[in-house]
């Protein structure tokens, strides 16, 4: 980190908390106008993290976005410099009132989840994004906005959460102002702060850095240009405890609010207009006796100590790597980490401490140093071996060690002190104490893997550990049809990282169903993989039913092993893995599937759809660009796009008159729900529109009325019943039609409590010879989620123009 930085956090001690629901709500412009235009400390805490949404860079949903939104949350601010903090609470999905969201995320729990980091952070001021009423929308954003207050008002007071205290050591801190963003509401603002303004280290505007930091929600499409010119951040005063703006016209959101004038901010600011880049060891001899200072000043935080002998190592120029033999770590195994120390600047060290930090009960050899002093110019590399205990478990996020209560995350076997932090600390990290100057300086880097790629040059990796055996199964969700075939055939796939060679058993357990025989399994080295192929036949007496399928390694010494690691990985966010169990939910049901020759399908947003349709037995092949110019369509009896696939692939909307002629000439095309660009570009062979903001079902138990009970689309080949509307995840639909043309017949009513009736949900048009139909219905979370009601409808949707049944 730039020294310039450094001691501009020295000398601004003040801190902004900015509150807000999900990961892309927060206000990257205020963010980077206080950490890198003012130095001042400052965090977002965000609600949730945004498990509830959808993907359009990958297939994450559900924990699994929550993961990649969590990063993507952890680079914006490593672009912005703020902080970040999230709550217990599991984003479950759209919501229309503070009322629903309570439910399912008890406001107490919220409540003490804020206040537990408004007393770790203390901030001076917090600022609301959200009002906490109706205007708000989203009935998690009015939540975000509803905490706020009483946040600001219990923090301080000792009688409110008090194990606060005891159990975390958390003091009460009383914040002295809360604002409110007036993003959506310009005419409440009482304070306009620039933020076109240049900042000085980078070149660019404080709007540019908050546009880059944007731009890391690769997954939500929130991409922005890095325009230059004026630019504002708006917030209403709401309440001010400094008595300021009694006589004052604010200027400031630190108006009334006293800098700090310590001895320490006092000497940083000094340091920053007299040190010039070309000369930063200049500092290091006035920032070893700051440190000496700080560390015997009972008035100096520990955390503003650690800025100091940061700054004393950046001015010094000493340098820290820490590297690890191998990106994965196996239980019971031993790892090799190799720690470079370098003294590039002009001042001789002395090597007091090399250490490396592990979890509990990792045993840590080597690392004896090979000289006491380090000359300038001159390195040293100390060698180490740590060992993994026998029973550690694989590596993952630790609010995922135990399962969800509700909707929120368990971490209540979790250290405090990670408790709300995106993230746990890394698995390992270098610690080196030197003596230099006077002052002791101590340098801390994490342990990373680093390996040459020979297109990008140095890639680092963080580590892992990873099951000596990791077991998968697939397909994870077999929704298998009654009448349908008598076994199905599952793979289970095994990865070796241990280091000596290891042989055993693979077998299938199926909840007292007779499983197929077991199979051997062998490896020789790390690196290793082999598949098998199990047919597990269901019971001829079985009826609807549902049961879990496992798959368990077994050692020829008696170790087991039935999970799997998922790792979470794109270029713009750190690597994240978690345990998967290997594990498939197999559903036994009444579901008929209709007899086509092929149906074609085009991919869309987080889409798992296909794979759902394909494990019934369902022909289908994936629609790609090339296809979609040239191919002759005819050959599909059914052609389905997927939700949002307008918006994400080219080729279809190029293509899109063709699919129309497929249609014509007497093809059936299923399109599920679409933004405003599908409607905008006018792709529906007959107008419909979608309101703003859209029209949805919220309630996953909303009631639901056929208003043509014996048409095909709920007779054949599968009649559908009221039961068929249990069960559903998440929600009913969103993005229906509001309008639309004569040509079209609406098949469904449903509505939310309170709201009126809604039938854009699904509606069909005979266009041609053929049949058009477009959908909110949310098949993309129900059909992965094995709700029978789904397939049966889907089903019955590309049977349309067929009335043959297999």
């Amino acid at each position: 980190m730039a020294l310039d930085y450094l001691l501009q956090r020295l000398a601004e001690s003040r801190r902004v908390l900015v509150i807000a629901a999900h990961p892309d709500d927060e206000d990257t412009s205020l963010l980077a106008l206080l950490s890198r235009g003012y130095g001042a400390g400052a965090a977002y805490l965000a609600l949730s993290r945004g498990e509830g949404g959808q993907n359009l860079i990958g297939e994450e949903l559900g924990t699994d976005l929550g993961l990649l939104r969590s990063r993507e949350l952890e680079a914006a601010r490593e672009v912005d410099g703020a902080g970040q903090f999230f709550t217990r609470s599991y984003d479950f999905g759209y919501s229309r009132s503070l009322e629903e969201t309570s439910r399912f995320w008890p406001p107490d729990s919220v409540l003490k989840d804020v206040v537990r980091i408004v007393r770790r952070f203390r901030p001076h001021v917090m600022v609301t994004v959200f009002s906490g009423t109706a205007r708000d929308g989203h009935g998690q954003h009015q939540a975000a906005g509803a905490v706020a207050y009483p946040a600001f008002e219990a923090a301080g007071d000792p009688n409110r959460f008090a194990e606060l205290e005891s159990e975390e050591g958390l003091t009460p801190w009383t914040p002295l102002k809360l604002y409110r963003s007036t993003r959506f509401d310009a005419a409440s603002t009482t304070i306009e702060l620039e933020t076109g303004v240049l900042d000085a280290r980078t070149g660019r505007s404080i709007h540019q850095i908050a546009m880059e930091s944007r731009s890391q929600h690769s997954s939500q499409d929130m991409g922005r240009l890095l325009t230059v010119g004026p630019a504002t951040s708006r917030l209403m005063l709401l309440h001010d405890r400094t008595g300021f703006n009694e006589a004052n016209v604010e200027q400031d959101v630190f108006d009334g609010i006293a800098p700090d004038t310590s001895w320490l901010a006092i000497l940083a600011d000094s340091l920053r207009s007299a040190i010039a880049p070309v000369r930063l060891a200049e500092a290091a001899p006035v920032l070893a006796r700051a440190l000496v200072g700080a560390e015997a000043d009972a008035n100096v935080p520990e955390e503003r100590v650690e800025l100091v002998r940061r700054a004393l190592a950046v001015s010094a120029g000493l340098v820290l790597d820490a590297r690890a033999g191998t990106e994965t770590l196996v239980p019971g195994e031993r790892g090799a980490v190799t720690v470079q120390i370098y003294n590039a600047g002009p001042y001789e060290i002395e090597l007091d401490r090399v250490s490396v930090a592990t979890p509990l009960g990792w045993v840590v050899e080597g690392g004896e140093l090979p000289a006491q002093s380090l000359a300038s110019g001159a390195q040293a590399e100390l060698q180490f071996a740590v060992t993994v205990p026998h029973d550690d478990r694989p590596t993952q996020p630790y609010f995922l060690e135990r399962p969800l209560k509700g909707a929120q995350y368990d971490w209540s076997e979790a250290p405090a002190g990670v408790r709300g932090n995106p993230f746990g600390p890394p698995i390992l990290a270098a610690r080196v104490v030197v003596s230099l100057l006077g002052a002791r300086a101590v340098l801390e880097r994490e342990v990373t893997h680093r390996y040459n790629d020979q297109a990008v040059g140095e890639v680092r990796r963080p580590l892992r550990v990873v099951p000596a055996i990791a077991v998968s199964l697939s397909p994870k969700l077999v929704v298998w049809p009654r009448d349908g075939a008598p076994a199905r055939d599952f793979t289970v796939s095994l990865a070796f990282s241990g280091a000596n060679p290891t042989s055993g058993a693979i077998r299938l357990e199926a909840e007292g169903w007779p499983t197929p025989a077991a199979q051997r399994f062998d490896f020789q080295g790390a690196g290793e993989s082999q598949a098998f192929q199990f047919s597990l036949q269901r019971p001829t007496t079985a009826d609807e039913v549902r049961i879990s399928v496992r798959a368990v390694a077994t050692t020829d010494d008696g170790s087991s092993f039935d999970s799997g690691i998922q790792l979470i990985e794109y270029p713009h966010i750190r690597p994240t893995s978690r345990i998967i169990p290997a594990a498939a939910d197999v559903r036994l049901q009444p579901i008929r599937v209709p007899d086509v020759r092929l149906v074609g399908y085009v991919r869309g947003a987080a889409d798992r759809v296909p794979e759902a349709l394909q494990q019934l037995g369902l022909p289908l092949e994936i629609i790609d660009a090339e296809v979609l110019a040239g191919t002759d369509l005819a050959r599909f009896d059914a052609v389905v796009i997927g939700p949002r696939a307008y918006e994400i692939d080219p080729a279809l909307v190029r293509h899109n008159s063709r699919l129309l002629a497929y249609v014509r000439e007497g093809g059936l095309l299923l399109v599920q729900y679409q933004q405003y660009q599908f409607v905008a570009g006018e792709y529906a062979p007959y107008p419909l529109t979608i309101s703003r903001p859209h029209d949805r079902v919220t309630d996953e138990n909303a009631p639901v009325t056929l208003l043509q009970p014996d048409h095909p689309a709920f007779t054949v080949p599968n009649r559908m019943t009221q039961d068929d509307w249990d069960d559903w995840p998440q929600e009913r639909g969103l993005y229906f039609a509001s309008s639309w043309d004569s040509a079209y017949t609406a098949l469904l009513e449903m509505q939310d409590p309170g709201r009126d009736p809604d039938r854009g949900a699904l509606l069909i048009a005979r266009h041609g010879e053929g049949m058009y139909v477009y959908t909110g219905i949310s098949f993309f979370r129900a059909l992965p989620a094995g709700t029978p009601g789904a397939y049966k409808l889907f089903l019955n949707l590309l049977a349309l123009n067929r009335s043959a049944v297999r």
